[in-house]
Formats: C-alpha cells, sequence, structure tokens
C-alpha cells in the first residue's frame, strides 16, 4: 500500500485522527487523504468507476457523477494508470507469443504519413507502434508497446515473464528461434503456410486479444501514440478481468486507486 509522506518533514509516520484525518508524528502537521491524489470523495470515485467500466464517454460520466470535467479527466486517466500496473506474475504452462502492430487504416491516414510507410508482411518499414503479447491458456495477457520486434527485444520480456520449462507456441518468426537454448519447450506453427493450428500448438487465443484490442481502439477513433501505453494496459485490464461481475470489477479498481502513488 502507498505511504502518505509529510510535505514538512518528510516523515511517514502518523497518527489517526478525527474526521478521516491523518497527524503526523513528528512535526504535528494535518491532512486528508486524497483518493488518487484527486478531491473527489469516495462516493463520486465509486461513480467515476461504475461509469468508466460501462466506457461512458468523459462528458458522459460529467454528466452522470456531476463531477467537474477536469476532476472527470484526472480521475479517467488514474484509472488507466493502475490498471498498467494491475499485470499478472510470471507465467507458466502452455503459453502464446506473438506480435501486432497498431495504427490507423490507409483511407484514414494523410498522404505525408503514407509517403513515409512501405508495406511489408512484418510492418518493416511502417509508421505503425509494435506491440508485443503473452497469453496463458488460463486466459490472461500480458501487452507491452516495443521499440522493434527482433530477438533483442523480445527474448528479454519473455524470458521475466514466462517460466523456465514452460511450453511456448509461436509463429516462425526468426525473433523466437532462440527460445528453446533459453530452457523453453517451443512449439510452432507456419502461418505463411497457411497453418493455424498443429494439435495443441497455435496462438489463437492472443490474435483473439489482438482483434479484440483493434476494435477497442479503433471504437475511439484513433488514440495519440503518447497515449498508446495507458489505453494498452486498459484493454489489457478488461480483457483479464472480463469474468468477473461489474460489481468484483468496481470494487477491484477502488482498491488500486486508493493505493495509487502517482
Amino acid at each position: 500500500m502507498t505511504r502518505n509522506i509529510c510535505k514538512r518533514c518528510q516523515n511517514i509516520k502518523f497518527y489517526k485522527i478525527r474526521r478521516g484525518k491523518k497527524r503526523c508524528k513528528n512535526c504535528g502537521y494535518e491532512f486528508k487523504e486524497r483518493l488518487g491524489k484527486l478531491g473527489l470523495s469516495k462516493e463520486k470515485w465509486k461513480k467515476v468507476i461504475f461509469w468508466f467500466l460501462l466506457e461512458q464517454p468523459i462528458r458522459g460520466i460529467e454528466k452522470q457523477t456531476g463531477a467537474s470535467h477536469y476532476s472527470v479527466s484526472k480521475a479517467v486517466k488514474v484509472l488507466r494508470a493502475v490498471m498498467v500496473k494491475d499485470i499478472p506474475g510470471v507465467f507458466s504452462g502452455t503459453v502464446e507469443v506473438d506480435e501486432t502492430y497498431l495504427g490507423g487504416q490507409k483511407k484514414n491516414k494523410r498522404k505525408d504519413q503514407l509517403k513515409k510507410e512501405v508495406e511489408s508482411k512484418r510492418g518493416f518499414g511502417t509508421t505503425k507502434q509494435p506491440v508485443f503479447g503473452i497469453l496463458t491458456r488460463q486466459g490472461r495477457v500480458f501487452a507491452k508497446l516495443v521499440d522493434d520486434t527482433e530477438a533483442r527485444d523480445l527474448l528479454p520480456i519473455i524470458t521475466k515473464r514466462v517460466k523456465t520449462g514452460s511450453r511456448v507456441c509461436s509463429d516462425t518468426w526468426r525473433a523466437y528461434t532462440g527460445l528453446a537454448a533459453k530452457g523453453y519447450v517451443h512449439r510452432t506453427v507456419e502461418h505463411g503456410e497457411k497453418e493455424y493450428v498443429r494439435g495443441k500448438n497455435h496462438i489463437n487465443g492472443l490474435e483473439g486479444f489482438w482483434g479484440y484490442l483493434k476494435r477497442k481502439l479503433a471504437a475511439k477513433g484513433g488514440v495519440k501514440r503518447k497515449y498508446l501505453p495507458l489505453f494498452l494496459g486498459e484493454y489489457v485490464w478488461r480483457y483479464n478481468y472480463r469474468k468477473l461481475g461489474d460489481k468484483l470489477q468496481a470494487n477491484r479498481l477502488f482498491k488500486k486507486v486508493i493505493d495509487f502513488s502517482g
């Protein structure tokens, strides 16, 4: 849980006193905690979370909660920030790995953007943003924006996020060639030969997540690249906790907001 720090003396020990306030044990400074570093009450926060989970736009949340545009905008940013941090631990068992590219369709791009973009089978020379993902067959996913899709970019993520000895399914992209040497049971499918399933070897679960992610981002009408990490974190979180009921999702997010450290 996030620790409070006294603004006057940087002490981290406090007394709990009246009306939800705290008093520094060192200098006596009194303050009231601000959830998510915003001046929203618990009730307002819960309402914002409820409508956010229903994917209401900021203007819609304002109308439903009565909070200001500034407060709702900041609250939504906080929610996405805590979603980014609320990720699964190390994966094990059978996992799928794959990469994709995020960016607008050609018909929606400006001429100057099209001039910069060179089409290829795996996105080389493209202005699109590469994303790497790992999915466990239990239904949890991890995804991260990467600079490139070579072995030097992807293998360190796999070794950090997947337990050695796990079965790793991928396509035949060269970046995954060294997985067996890293201690994994590596199985592939040849997408270039239109092979998508070989027994239990496939990456269909991760392909399904990519489709879900791209549909959600397209529904936003496009997202600026600097905001992509927040939106990616949001949809990874929504996918991972999709089987929780609305109330449990809201409770989990509210607890994360309490612990939020910015």
